[in-house]
């Protein structure tokens, strides 16, 4: 009996988290209804418990962003930088306790590019407050955590650069006046984009050729210019374009569709036994499942008075295709640790055997064995966790427009080119030589 109980505190100990909440939360974003939302991850706080409180602290972060309620949103956002410092320093003892059952059973500590796009909306909050410098140095962290992580490893990640990081970095520089730093952010994003469009099979987005070449006339760099004309042919046919400086200028950004969620992946092979013979060993490591939004174009339409212009918006940033390939770059590292989990629960239950029931054919020694064998397989299960309430794309536009008061309306076109959802924005302000953001989102 006292072996039995055993056996089922141990299960207990290495099941998965329960946040079943999830399927309404969804329900709840693709409605739109992001403060129910909020209150509903609140009375769920119990559910994420001492191992998951940083998704709980991305959740509240991510949905008071989407809110609009942007202070708020911020708070959570360091309470998930701080959480994630002190995870990093986590103790030896809490991981040596994973290995006999699983990942589950540690603080969960986040993806790398979760870490990152901690500082990346943090950043977006400032912006939307038009808080400049603040914005300024969230956009700039992200360059320093992604080689904080990738320092940690003897192979380097595919995740190395953000080039939406990098080229909001500049948008906001140029908002300061430096021109030469918002130069450098530009060319960095352009080196950063050229990677993504490698690894992530992204575009690179069209209004980064106007930046360069707006960038590097302003500083009269001849040389510079002259490369960024070859490189964008399109755009340097109408360049230059004489921008008045009575106008202001509308950033917008959109976020489509959910993040991909974490399915487990099994494997099963034969391992050497130490006594001649060999074992069944089954591992499993997690993969991402894209849940990719229907949303394939985004559309900007602003009026005001007799005026309207149109504008296509970018994508800078596709969070499903960075997930998959930063997590395929730990895969190595989680099957190692897999493959030593599952051998150190198989070494211990024939110890246990060993020592309690020494013949082979004893009942009691084959009843350790299928219990050994029965925890081994209800244990083995990868982290599954994951932040669920990023975005799968994030879209960029930019747009001058004279003084005044705009209705914006942002469209969203799915695969054919069908309009899945609208989005108004009635009276715009738009002051002369300034910048706002506009943050927009459909997890359809």
């Amino acid at each position: 009996m006292r072996q039995w109980l055993l056996l089922g505190v141990l299960l207990l100990s290495a099941c998965a988290p329960s946040l079943r909440h999830y399927d309404q939360l969804d329900q709840k974003l693709l409605a739109r209804q992001y403060d129910e939302a909020d209150r509903l991850v609140q009375e769920h706080f119990k559910a994420y418990g001492d191992r998951n409180v940083l998704l709980y602290y991305f959740d509240r972060a991510m949905l008071l962003h989407l809110a609009g309620r942007y202070h708020e949103s911020n708070a959570f956002f360091e309470k998930a930088k701080t959480a994630i410092d002190r995870l990093y320093t986590e103790s030896i003892l809490t991981h040596t306790s994973a290995l006999i059952s699983n990942d589950n059973l540690l603080p969960y500590d986040g993806e790398d590019f979760e870490k990152v796009l901690v500082h990346l909306f943090s950043a977006l909050n400032y912006a939307a407050l038009e808080k400049w410098d603040e914005a300024l140095v969230e956009a700039r962290q992200v360059d320093a955590r992604l080689n904080q992580l990738n320092d940690q490893y003897e192979k380097k990640n595919v995740y190395k650069k953000d080039a939406f990081a990098r080229y909001l970095a500049g948008v906001l520089y140029e908002t300061r006046g430096e021109i030469n730093d918002a130069f450098i952010s530009y060319q960095k994003a352009y080196d950063a984009f050229q990677d993504y469009k490698k690894d992530y099979h992204a575009p690179i987005p069209s209004r980064l050729g106007y930046d360069l070449l707006k960038m590097s006339a302003l500083l009269h760099l001849d040389e510079e210019f002259s490369d960024y004309k070859e490189h964008f042919p399109a755009t340097a046919a109408r360049f230059p374009i004489k921008e008045d400086p009575n106008e202001g200028e509308l950033a917008v950004v959109a976020y489509t569709g959910r993040a991909p969620i974490k399915e487990d992946v099994f494997v099963r092979t034969l391992i050497p036994n130490g006594e001649g013979g060999t074992f069944l060993l089954t591992i499993a490591f997690p993969t991402f499942v894209p849940r990719v939004s229907g949303v394939s174009q985004v559309e900007l339409r602003l009026k005001k008075a007799d005026s309207s212009v149109r504008l296509r918006l970018d994508l800078v940033e596709d969070v499903t295709a960075i997930a998959k390939k930063n997590l395929e770059d730990r895969v190595g590292r989680i099957t190692a640790k897999a493959i030593a989990r599952a051998t150190a629960k198989y070494m211990a239950t024939r110890k246990a055997r060993k020592e309690i029931a020494p013949n082979e054919n004893d009942p009691v020694g084959q009843l350790i064995g299928l219990i050994g064998n029965v925890y081994s397989v209800a244990t083995e299960q990868s982290d599954k966790r994951s932040w669920r309430t990023l975005p799968d794309r994030i879209y960029l536009g930019r747009i001058r427009l004279s003084e005044g008061i705009w209705d914006a309306e942002i469209r969203f076109f799915g695969q054919g080119g069908e309009l899945v959802e609208t989005r108004q924005f009635p009276n715009i302000q738009v002051r002369s030589g300034q910048k706002r953001f506009l943050l927009a989102h459909t997890f359809r």
